[in-house]
């Protein structure tokens, strides 16, 4: 009976001791996620433009930074149900903000939480959560005037899983820098000092919405700053993977609700000290890579997605990741898709409707900053011929565009019309029907909100 008692016990301790030794191994993840923020607003890029963004920028030399990271959709609740879940919209069904999952779908919060880990989330949701521990602290409305952060809830999770033993993920999402950009202080960026973006109208309402957006980002790039502190404070920095993602971009013309890189292309800094050495890569990866990541980190078998672990990458193993990135535009019946790689980007553009952007976003009433900054484009073009074309840029689309994105990372100057590139496209062309078929993937026109608008009145009729 003793002997039994004492095996009992052993065996007990040997699963305490088990319990003890994976906490400590497995590594923590904190994930703090921008919201509409473009690749161009943080220095440590090669084309920073107008900002402060000292500990984005600190972070990124002690980590691995992505060159040429892109999200599938240029839209909020798309990207984020990229990034949780490692499926791209053909999979989930998840085109827009308008469109919802076509059935169940497991996240990091249960990749992870199979592995032991405690998974949390604060501020910004923009899909379903439940899932996931909900942490006090940050803001969730991205359209709040005056959103609020602290860290003390973020640091009261880490406590209470350390408590339990077990690892931690917490995702740290930011509502800055999306509009209506009233936070942080505009008199750090001289509106003479801005520097407007190549494919920009510039006019003294676009140099405001630069400003102040750049103003929002400097209060995202404190967040990333105490988030960092608060890792050191609690002697946690060395065994935590601390990514950093600026989501997709501002909400200006060709960026948030477009295919173009101002749009689809991310920072993404991935640090993990002693185990990371930091790097600048050129593979070319996507939020979709994420989830996948985590998972082999920790030691688990990458789950069923559309992404793959990024970990060779990290390690230094290889600069070669993904051949390409797919994109895909589809809101308010316009529908685009695109693929790049390191050196070229292919868009198709099937359908030439108005754009949602335009048609919503930007009509003659609307109050965002944004809109205000077009109705003076629009108002420049009648007598200026550049900012025309500037216009029409975002207007009209050929049925084929094709950028050098190496040496053209504006997208200006678009080559499908050269005869010297005609092998390039065809090429392009071929592989991106290739992967609409691989995926099951389809143009629409249908515009979810329009089509939900359309049921609740034939309900009422019906009625």
């Amino acid at each position: 009976m003793k002997k039994s008692i004492r095996l009992w016990v052993s065996a007990v301790l040997a699963v305490i001791v088990a319990t003890s030794v994976i906490a400590e191994e497995k590594p923590n993840f904190v994930i703090v996620l921008a919201d509409d923020v473009s690749w161009s607003s943080f220095g440590c890029n090669d084309s920073g433009l107008y900002t402060r963004t000292p500990n984005i920028d600190s972070l990124a030399g002690q980590g691995v930074r992505f060159t040429n990271f892109m999200g599938s959709v240029a839209q909020c609740g798309p990207l984020r149900h990229e990034l949780y879940t490692g499926l791209l919209p053909p999979s989930s069904g998840v085109y827009s903000n308008g469109s919802k999952p076509r059935g169940d779908y497991k996240s990091i919060a249960n990749f992870l939480g199979d592995l032991g880990y405690k998974v949390g989330l604060t501020g910004k949701t923009h899909f379903n959560t439940a899932d996931f521990h909900k942490v006090p602290g940050f803001t969730s409305n991205g359209n709040d005037s005056a959103p609020t952060w602290e860290m003390s809830g973020i640091k009261q999770f880490i406590e209470s899983s350390q408590s339990e033993n077990k690892p931690f993920c917490v995702v740290v999402a930011s509502v800055h820098a999306h509009h209506p950009w009233t936070m942080g202080d505009p008199t750090n960026f001289p509106l003479d000092q801005i520097v407007v973006p190549p494919h920009m109208v510039d006019t003294p309402v676009t140099r405001e919405a630069l400003a102040i957006h750049a103003a929002e980002v400097e209060v995202l790039d404190d967040q990333v700053g105490a988030t960092m502190k608060l890792l050191d404070d609690m002697k946690l920095a060395e065994n935590t993977v601390l990514i950093f993602l600026s989501e997709q971009g501002t909400a200006l013309p060709n960026g948030k609700w477009s295919i173009y890189d101002y749009g689809t292309k991310a920072l993404c800094l991935v640090r993990w000290p002693g185990k990371i050495k930091p790097a600048v890569t050129d593979a070319v990866a996507m939020y979709s890579d994420i989830a996948s990541t985590l998972v082999d980190i920790a030691g688990g078998v990458a789950p069923a997605t559309d992404g793959e672990s990024l970990f060779s990458v990290l390690n230094g193993e290889t600069s070669h990741h993904r051949e390409h990135a797919y994109l895909i535009h589809q809101a308010g019946g316009y529908t685009q898709r695109a693929i790049r790689n390191k050196e070229f980007k292919l868009v198709w553009n099937p359908e030439r409707k108005v754009d949602y952007f335009l048609d919503v976003l930007m009509e003659p009433k609307s109050g965002k900053f944004f809109a205000k900054a077009w109705r003076e484009w629009l108002g420049k073009a009648q007598t200026d011929p550049a900012a025309q074309a500037k216009i029409d840029r975002v207007v009209k689309h050929p049925e084929f565009e094709l950028y050098n994105i190496k040496n053209d990372p504006w997208e200006l100057d678009n080559l499908a019309h050269n005869p010297a590139y005609s092998p390039k496209l065809e090429e392009m062309h071929a592989q991106l029907k290739a992967d609409m078929e691989t995926l099951n993937d389809a143009f629409s026109t249908v515009d979810p909100k329009a089509e939900k608008r359309k049921r609740k009145e034939q309900a009422k009729q019906a009625d």
